[in-house]
């Protein structure tokens, strides 16, 4: 279960210089599809989930990147793979090869890649596809020094939290998928429709309900936390304000 915290010092950095690389995570891509759990639940379809999510973000945060093994995993749904084509072409989204990595970065990367890798699925020397894209997305970003990893698995905000990795990951902070809900709202994004992801995201089940704040609580403490940082009440990109 996904715990809203407020508030969260790596989103603070983010929102006082908006145009920071953040390499985000699959699932921030991928429609969420909670259906599993109640029948009432509908699936978002991923022309509405990227009017409410994808666009939004991608207009406020100017630098937004995924690497080459999120892009592969994503990329098994022609229509998910035409349109981050699309965007990578647009440069609204950065592409990360780890062929761009030189000698000194490699050496970094394949050093994160096997000390993350024993607290997750995925296993270097098969390649296997469980927790690839996660494993080599935080490795690639430590080796570049970017500072912002963005996902919605609370499994993988913990090993960027995780203790025993502090030595090596002490310089990525997590941004969260709420966090980026609310940048949007706050950016005069669709306030119903977002409401309507964040309840489906994080106050779906009893469990969540009694843990976490409902969307006007929520809103209210990001805004007891965060305002202060925005320019009047919105901080723009210089694409989002095109």
């Amino acid at each position: 279960m996904a715990k809203i915290i407020i508030p969260n010092q790596s989103f603070i950095e983010l929102l006082k210089d908006i145009n920071q690389t953040v390499v985000i995570d699959a699932n921030l891509i991928i429609p969420p599809d909670r259906s599993n759990l109640t029948n009432s639940v509908p699936r978002i379809g991923f022309d509405k989930y990227k009017n409410i999510f994808i666009e939004p973000m991608l207009r406020i945060l100017p630098n937004i990147a995924i690497h080459e093994a999120v892009y592969s995993e994503i990329s098994v749904q022609p229509s998910l793979k035409d349109y981050i084509d699309l965007k990578i072409q647009e440069d609204s989204i950065i592409l990360l090869k780890d062929s761009d990595l030189n000698d000194s970065e490699r050496f970094i990367r394949n050093t994160i890649e096997e000390k993350i890798a024993q607290f997750t699925k995925y296993n270097p020397s098969l390649n296997n596809s469980s927790d690839r894209g996660e494993v080599k997305s935080i490795s690639f970003a430590v080796a570049k020094n970017l500072i912002y990893f963005s996902t919605n698995d609370s499994n993988v905000i913990s090993l960027i939290e995780r203790r025993e990795l502090e030595p090596y990951l002490h310089s990525l902070g997590a941004i969260r998928l709420y966090e980026l809900i609310y940048l949007i709202k706050i950016n005069k994004g669709n306030s119903k429709a977002l409401r309507g992801l964040y309840k489906l995201l994080y106050y779906l089940t009893t469990n969540e309900k009694e843990h976490n704040l409902d969307w006007a609580s929520f809103i209210e403490e990001c805004n007891r936390y965060y305002a202060q940082y925005f320019d009047g009440n919105v901080k723009l990109s210089p694409r989002s304000q095109k």
